[in-house]
């Protein structure tokens, strides 16, 4: 047991002059808020240095003078056009707008912007970015539900931002919460999981994506095996169906997925379930 204090210790004559030691506790509290301040300029001068490495930011975003609420935003190179940079943009939450742009890219048609994003007294600007890629999102991992929109662009630029009139507000929202998923002429899939779909334009404009991976639950995988093994499996595709849903159950986004075919259905071992991966020809917004 701890010993009780003994009363010679008297709050009437305390033993540390409380002057001196609220002057000593001011000045450490100086001396700290001087090694942050020096700290955070440091790393940001580090970040500054490796321009090729751009730190994510929150912007909010404006599309051809349309609000399309906010996004991180990173810039840099693009492999496939030198002489054009790499816009990406990642929206946590999704606005109608947003959604009806990713629709438009799916269906194959050409989509190009002038992308304005804003932050405090800071706006980045790029004239006639041309999305060349989409990222939705892998659901049922637990990872973050974000869509990805790729711009190329051949510059942007970084300018304070003069006018003080009020910002125009955020327009309604929702975020990707889940997801349903079906094939013509199958009976309903319960799927736990569905990997990302990126959606790139071929020069033409042509939509396309790589394989569609979704796991199946348990007892979900016989009508895959079937399809798999079936002699006939390569001219008898299906089209898949995707609804990117909300909390409440609301359609966020939708994408259409044609001509597909099994390319492999692995069981998972204890956990029941089975990976199946799709090769599918065609892609769509619905």
């Amino acid at each position: 047991m701890r010993p009780r204090m003994s009363s010679f210790v008297s709050f009437a004559r305390p033993l540390v002059n409380t002057g001196v030691l609220a002057a000593g506790v001011i000045a450490s509290l100086a001396s700290l808020a001087s090694l942050a301040s020096l700290a955070s300029l440091a790393s940001l001068a580090s970040r500054e240095a490796r321009a090729d490495v751009p730190p994510p930011a929150s912007f909010a975003l404006d599309l051809a003078g349309v609000r399309q609420g906010f996004v991180r935003a990173t810039v840099g190179p693009d492999k496939s056009a030198p002489a054009q940079q790499r816009l990406v943009l990642t929206a946590q939450d999704v606005a109608p707008s947003l959604a009806t742009l990713v629709q438009t890219f799916a269906q194959s048609k050409i989509v190009k912007r002038d992308i304005r994003l804003t932050s405090g007294a800071v706006v980045r600007k790029a004239n006639d970015g041309r999305l060349a890629s989409v990222k939705l999102p892998s659901l049922g991992s637990g990872g973050a539900a974000d869509v990805e929109l790729g711009f190329l662009v051949a510059a942007v630029t970084t300018q304070p931002l003069l006018s003080a009139k009020e910002a125009p507000p955020s327009p309604a929202s929702a975020r990707i919460t889940g997801f349903r998923v079906d094939l013509t002429g199958m009976n309903a899939i319960e799927a736990p999981k569905l990997d990302a779909i990126t959606i790139t334009q071929k020069p033409d404009g042509t939509a396309a994506t790589g394989d569609v991976a979704i796991e199946v639950a348990a007892g979900g995988a016989p009508p895959f095996v079937a399809w798999q093994k079936s002699s006939a499996a390569r001219s008898t595709p299906r089209s898949m169906h995707v609804e990117y849903i909300g909390i409440d159950g609301a359609v966020i986004l939708e994408l259409r997925l044609d001509r597909c075919t099994p390319s492999s259905v692995t069981p998972l071992g204890a956990s029941g379930t089975t990976r199946i991966v799709l090769a599918c020809a065609g892609v769509r917004g619905s």
